[in-house]
């Protein structure tokens, strides 16, 4: 699919100095698109991590790994011929960034160990205000700019229940595992049932003395289409780059067709529910009891589908016990249950997911009238248009905000999008030799009104289950609630009548 030209069409009097928080996919990605298509050298990228790579860098548990396929979790300008499996482990995905980084010479953009704690737009000078924490050394640096581009992603702030403070022994969320951590020949439990555990459980099971899966809502599994890429085959895609893109086209389509399964009353739906069904029964045959724990009394793709062909097999080894009853209390040695069993344990597993809904958290964001955004979203929902910008945040731009992930195909895609409707916005700002550009409240609620709409129509907006996806008022406020070809229509070309420019 065509992008946009990377042209400067009309001379332009400045460039604007522009600002990058996140070093991971979006904000890479956004860095290179600067240079790449308007010629901007002047900005900075901050990342509060060591290296980039965002939650590919962070995220290191045991058997993490991407569950949308290699070839299509990748920059459509910068594919990878040499993925060793279908569904590439965080070390691949990682070296893949690294690798982009250094070709891209992004290196020489980033502030390591620099954690963004605030942004104020200052009206009368249209600038944002920037102050800055540098970890290594301890030392907060105000800093101005013309534009912000966040990258900052979703997957960042780790959910941790309070009640999993009173366990002495060692407790680890799975967003900041400690690879020193000994799980040899110990009990273990794992709280959650989400994307991570299903992937740490069976990769942690062969090495423990007993396993204890804590889950209150059983995910709906699928089989996972793992195979290793021979040589041969990547050595087709080195020497006939047009076979891989032929590849990538064929997995994004079949992705895009899957998008069925999530409309309101799909019939493919209730296939899909009796194939996971029967590949529950296909994996676990001998144990009616264990089975009917682990089938989902929600609909089949209200919470994320979680491939994996090891994880029911693991739990039913003799060693794992699943255990569907609500926790009561935690003890400093054990967990008990609301049937007042206890359970005593070595080792505590947190695979409890992240604070999604504090978007940009813990970075303060102040912009109009010095509105606190995020404060004003906790009271009601996050408002952007096209998930990219708020009517009260000019020059500044989200990756990866609001109502623009997926359940069926890859982000990857949509950061590009995004980006580039963002390059096309900044390259307009430029022409116009403009000190500010915002979305008009107007469109923006109109815009935000037509997603909550369009939800009614998909499986997020038809039935209730506890997703991460809704916030505390039950509002879906992280979905898009078409197909990744209807948001690259929408976002192709901007509508530059409904932003104003200054």
């Amino acid at each position: 699919m065509k992008m946009s030209p990377n042209v400067i069409e009309r001379p332009v009097k400045r460039h604007p100095k522009v600002f990058i928080i996140g070093a991971g996919f979006s904000g890479l990605c956004a860095g290179i698109k600067l240079q790449s298509d308007l010629e901007i050298f002047d900005y900075v990228i901050f990342d509060e991590n060591h290296d980039v790579g965002g939650t590919w860098l962070t995220h290191t548990y045991p058997g993490c790994a991407c569950d949308v396929k290699s070839h299509l979790y990748s920059y459509s300008f910068e594919l990878n011929p040499n993925w060793s499996t279908t569904y590439a482990p965080q070390p691949e995905i990682l070296a893949y960034l690294k690798g982009v980084a250094y070709k891209y010479d992004l290196y020489s953009k980033v502030k390591f160990h620099h954690q963004v704690k605030s942004a104020t737009w200052v009206e009368n000078s249209s600038i944002w205000k920037i102050v800055v924490h540098d970890k290594h050394v301890g030392k907060t640096t105000e800093y101005e700019c013309d534009i912000i581009i966040s990258g900052v992603g979703g997957l960042r702030v780790p959910s941790i229940p309070e009640q999993f403070s009173k366990f002495t022994g060692p407790t680890i969320h799975s967003a900041k595992w400690n690879p020193s951590l000994d799980l040899d020949d110990k009990v273990v439990a794992v709280i959650g049932s989400g994307c991570s555990a299903v992937q740490i459980v069976p990769t942690i099971e062969p090495r423990v003395k007993k396993l204890l899966s804590f889950q209150r809502h059983p995910a709906w599994i699928v089989p996972l289409s793992q195979f290793q890429i021979f040589g041969f085959i990547r050595w087709l895609f080195n020497k006939i780059p047009y076979l891989m893109w032929l590849y990538r086209m064929f997995i994004f389509f079949s992705q895009e067709a899957y998008f069925m399964i999530f409309k309101a009353n799909s019939r493919l739906r209730e296939f899909a529910k009796w194939a996971a069904r029967m590949f529950l029964k296909w994996q676990i045959p001998n144990d009616p009891e264990l089975r009917t724990k682990l089938i989902p009394n929600y609909e089949f793709g209200c919470k994320r589908i979680s491939p994996s062909n090891m994880y029911y097999r693991a739990l039913a080894k003799p060693k794992c016990e699943v255990v569907t009853e609500k926790i009561a209390s935690v003890t400093q040695h054990s967990i008990i249950t609301e049937d007042h069993r206890e359970y005593p344990i070595d080792v505590l597993i947190l695979a409890t997911g992240y604070r999604v809904q504090d978007y940009f958290s813990p970075l303060k964001l102040y912009g109009l009238n010095s509105e606190d955004i995020l404060e004003t979203w906790k009271t009601g929902s996050p408002s952007h248009y096209l998930g990219i910008m708020s009517s009260s945040t000019p020059n500044s731009f989200a990756l990866l905000g609001p109502n623009t992930a997926y359940g069926h195909n890859s982000v990857i895609f949509s950061i590009e999008c995004q980006v580039n409707w963002v390059m096309q916005v900044i390259r307009e700002f430029m022409q116009r030799n403009a000190k500010a550009v915002v979305v008009k409240e107007n469109v923006e609620k109109q815009y935000m009104k037509s997603i909550r709409t369009r939800l009614k129509d998909t499986v997020w907006g038809n039935y209730e289950c506890g997703s991460w996806y809704v916030n505390h008022e039950g509002i879906n406020t992280t979905l898009y609630p078409g197909s990744l070809i209807s948001y690259w229509k929408e976002t192709r070309k901007p509508v530059f009548s409904n932003l104003i420019f200054d």
